[in-house]
């Protein structure tokens, strides 16, 4: 699976206030942690600016079907622009760079 970092931004307070009230529902019924991991997709972490109204999500997903599946609601309902950067582990940055230089000293 792929990790994906993905930034989250609310363009009108209004959306931002109904998103934070569906999200403090769905976060105190469990039903977050639901939604969070399923089948093909695990969010990692998620942190919250909401004096930026910004959200950034560290999340691993095996596609684009399993990043539609949990995002797409939230921005058909709260209006939220999601920029989407794949992102590698600190494992990958050390052996994907060792095999860099071991070519490129060939």
């Amino acid at each position: 699976m792929q990790l994906f970092l993905a930034d989250c931004q609310f363009e009108d307070i209004e959306l931002q206030k109904s998103a934070y009230a569906k999200f403090i529902e769905l976060w105190e019924s469990g039903a977050m942690a639901k939604e969070d991991k399923f089948e093909g997709f695990e969010l990692l972490f998620r942190v919250h600016a909401p004096g930026e109204g910004r959200v950034v999500v560290l999340c691993r997903a095996e596609s684009d079907k399993q990043l539609f599946a949990h995002f797409a609601p939230w921005r058909a309902q709260f209006g939220i622009v999601i920029e989407f950067t794949p992102v590698i582990s600190c494992q990958d940055v050390v052996d994907y760079h060792k095999d860099l230089f071991a070519a490129m000293n060939s």
